[in-house]
């Protein structure tokens, strides 16, 4: 198992047919996929050729499975391009017992979490929001993206309320970010009464409750 925290075949590109210089669309073997002849020219820069590439068939010379029934969604990507983003990947597919499949299930992430990590390997663009943060998160962790997981932390810690601050010690506890839990206590500190609460508060672990109860810091008479 390929990590940093604990299907349908494969369609190859072949048979594509070049009609010579004219500028007409090329049609690769994945029905609706339709190639631009000379999409090259239109793109001026590394970034944006790479960009391009991204969750797209041209080139792709291995597809994820990702997610659980029914969510499941088959993405396409290329490893060159994973392999200098992450050491992860690098020995998933260049280490001694890298994987010779064509196919790589991945049923312990989210579909729209893991393309917000190729998004960002492609492009270094960040794509997150409120639905989406914490799976990314736990995704940039598990392939050592350390970019995208301080992307995710502070965009969490832009976001941080008595309204939230307790599933986000919770979470912080979990995925062992200590800034972030020290600004989570700070803010139940402040707020205690707002903090208690909170709709999230019933959903706490016990040794997070545990930990908040120990301090002698609470905004409480």
């Amino acid at each position: 198992m390929y990590g940093a925290v604990g299907g349908n075949n494969y369609h190859p590109q072949a048979n594509l047919h070049f009609p010579g210089p004219h500028h007409q669309a090329l049609q690769n073997q994945i029905p609706g996929n339709i190639v631009p002849y000379n999409w090259q020219a239109t793109k001026t820069t590394v970034k944006e050729r790479l960009s391009y590439m991204f969750n797209n068939d041209v080139m792709a010379d291995v597809h994820f499975v990702v997610g659980k029934s029914p969510n499941v969604q088959r993405i396409p990507a290329h490893k060159f391009v994973l392999s200098i983003g992450s050491a992860v990947f690098d020995a998933m597919f260049n280490g001694g017992m890298a994987t010779k499949s064509e196919e790589v299930e991945i049923p312990d992430v989210e579909a729209s979490a893991f393309l917000a990590l190729l998004k960002f390997l492609y492009s270094d663009e960040v794509q997150i929001d409120p639905e989406t943060v914490m799976t990314t998160l736990y995704t940039a962790k598990k392939y050592a993206v350390p970019a995208l997981e301080r992307a995710c932390v502070d965009f969490l810690k832009r976001n941080l309320s008595s309204d939230n601050a307790f599933m986000l010690l919770t979470q912080a506890r979990l995925f062992d970010e200590p800034q972030l839990a020290a600004l989570c206590l700070e803010t139940i500190d402040k707020n205690t009464s707002e903090a208690l609460g909170a709709e999230g508060f019933t959903d706490i672990d016990l040794d997070t409750l545990c930990v908040v109860l120990e301090r002698d810091t609470l905004g409480i008479r």
